[in-house]
């Protein structure tokens, strides 16, 4: 059972939980994803096949890499602006 603390402590966490409204996701195109890798861990031959097919799905081009943006240092102002304006596909890498 809770102590009484535990049940406020989890109240402050509920409360500085983000908000969003699954249908304002849906219809923004938006989604929140989550993912527990944990239990591969001692999978390693199963994790070696599956890295093997994709691996061979990029060298024949049935996947493909998202696009990376490279900016340096003193554009991470450009960075952030790029983030903030939603136009950006991929990853953004400041080198």
């Amino acid at each position: 059972m809770l102590s009484p603390m535990e049940w406020i402590r989890m109240a402050r966490k509920q409360s500085k939980m983000p908000k969003f409204d699954p249908m304002d996701l849906t219809v923004s195109n938006k989604s929140v994803l989550g993912f527990n890798l944990s239990f591969f861990a001692d999978e390693t031959e199963l994790v070696s096949d599956m890295f093997d097919q994709i691996l061979e799905w990029a060298e024949t081009g049935q996947i493909r890499c998202p696009k990376v943006v490279e900016m340096p240092m003193t554009q991470i102002a450009d960075a952030h602006d790029l983030i903030q304006s939603g136009k950006s596909v991929g990853k953004i890498v400041i080198d």
